[in-house]
């Protein structure tokens, strides 16, 4: 059931109920109404009656006397007088009022009570006339209390008529806002993060449209940046193939060019008996092995930097430097690694900022010297790749993987900060990881065993 009518329905009980507790009132106060005027009206009765009975004198219009007595209450509201002779037979009775609007049988049947009547006898000589008996009659007095009721139910209900209107009314206005952050929600869930509801409203309904706004702002933000973080992703992955496949050709290529062409003269040479160019050919495919496996070492390295974090970040930053060594040797390269252990997934980062800080410099920069640092300080581990090149405002925020490496300190609470160096030349690229509590050898030896493992 929509809230709307859950709450119009809430509302109508609760009315409905006001309405009931309402007639409940109504029929407990009409019972002491018609209570007390019955009451009043046959003590007034029997005033009436037994004054004047006094006046009767024996004669020949003494029936007269008595009728004029019954006649008394004709057109009484309340009081129903009657003449019964000595055979029980009705001589005379008045005649009551006629209620203006009837109750109903069920009505009269709860409010009339218990019957009140009384006797009285005649004088002596005429007592052969019988008796009058008067009898208090509710039917006037619960018209009233049905007409009351009438009138009452009647401004209830358009009471209540009005206020459920209004209640409608404005909970539609209210909740309209409601309605748009549901098909808001639905339009998120879709993957459109441009949906947004107006900040209208109840203060406390604008609250929930205003961080329904802002989480839709936010998720717009993130599939932004994954967008394009994987265009970065895709042009990285790219650039490495590229280098990877000119390391293969320019590197290995002619190698195993020389290791084939050793190889297919050995044949000949050992038909002719030539021992010793055999040996020499040997060590030349030998040798060419050997330079190719230090070039395929370079690059798992590369693409598996976990092997080397195993044996420690000190070891692996020599790796990496031995790497860019090896193809920019006109780049002066400082390191400044604290030989020490830290959490496997902390070291593991350290890794990738300072592999993809010095990629960026190298490829973007064009420095003369890059320094690499990765120490604790005040609890916390703190990377830096500085470098003398051409600095932020040249070529703006350079290099691919600053994304991904904000993504990488902020998974560890870090923070990443890049500015250019003093003097405007050059670029520093500073991390702080914060470091876990200090664990016991014991912690710390195993975690390093399951990492090599």
């Amino acid at each position: 059931m929509p809230l709307r009518r859950r709450l119009l329905a809430l509302v109508a009980l609760v009315l409905a109920l006001c309405l009931i507790g309402g007639g409940v009132l109504t029929y407990l106060y009409g019972l002491r109404k018609i209570d007390l005027e019955m009451s009043s009206a046959m003590e007034v009765a029997g005033s009436a009656v037994g004054d004047a009975l006094t006046s009767v004198v024996p004669g020949p219009d003494a029936n007269t006397q008595v009728r004029r007595i019954i006649s008394s209450f004709d057109g009484d509201r309340h009081i129903v007088a009657r003449l019964v002779n000595p055979t029980g037979k009705i001589a005379s009775v008045s005649r009551l009022e006629k209620p203006f609007d009837p109750p109903p049988s069920w009505l009269f049947g709860l409010l009339a009570g218990e019957q009140r009547a009384r006797t009285f006898d005649l004088p002596k000589g005429v007592q052969d006339l019988g008796t009058i008996r008067i009898q208090a009659d509710p039917h006037n007095e619960v018209s009233e209390v049905w007409e009351d009721l009438k009138l009452k139910f009647l401004i209830i209900a358009s009471f209540c008529a009005v206020v459920l209107t209004l209640i409608y009314a404005t909970l539609g206005r209210a909740l309209r806002p409601l309605e748009q952050l549901s098909s808001a929600l639905d339009r998120v869930g879709k993957g459109d993060y441009t949906a947004h509801v107006a900040e209208a409203g109840p203060e406390d309904l604008k609250l929930i449209y205003q961080a329904f706004n802002r989480m839709a702002d936010q998720l717009q933000a993130s599939e932004h940046d994954n967008h394009r973080l994987n265009e970065q992703l895709s042009t990285v992955q790219e650039e490495e193939r590229s280098e990877i496949a000119r390391d293969l050709h320019d590197e290995i290529g002619p190698f195993l060019f020389a290791a084939d062409v050793d190889a297919q003269a050995i044949p000949l040479l050992a038909s002719r008996n030539a021992s010793d160019e055999v040996v020499e050919r040997s060590k030349a495919i030998r040798q060419s092995v050997q330079h190719m496996q230090v070039h395929l070492r370079a690059i798992l390295s590369r693409l598996r930097p976990a092997l080397l974090i195993d044996q420690g970040l000190v070891i692996a930053v020599e790796q990496l430097v031995a790497f860019w060594k090896a193809r920019r040797p006109n780049i002066n390269f400082t390191m400044d690694i604290e030989d020490a252990r830290f959490p496997i997934g902390i070291e593991e980062v350290a890794f990738r900022i300072l592999q993809e800080g010095t990629s960026n410099a190298v490829r973007h920069g064009q420095p003369s010297a890059i320094g690499l640092t990765a120490r604790r300080v005040d609890g916390a581990l703190r990377i830096v790749v500085s470098d003398d090149g051409s600095g932020i405002t040249v070529n703006g925020t350079r290099g691919f993987g600053l994304a991904g490496m904000r993504e990488r300190v902020a998974s560890l609470d870090g923070r990443l900060r890049i500015a250019d160096r003093e003097g405007g030349k050059g670029v520093l690229l500073i991390v702080e990881i914060p470091l876990p509590l200090a664990r016991n050898k014991n912690d710390g030896q195993q975690n390093m065993t399951t990492s090599a493992a």
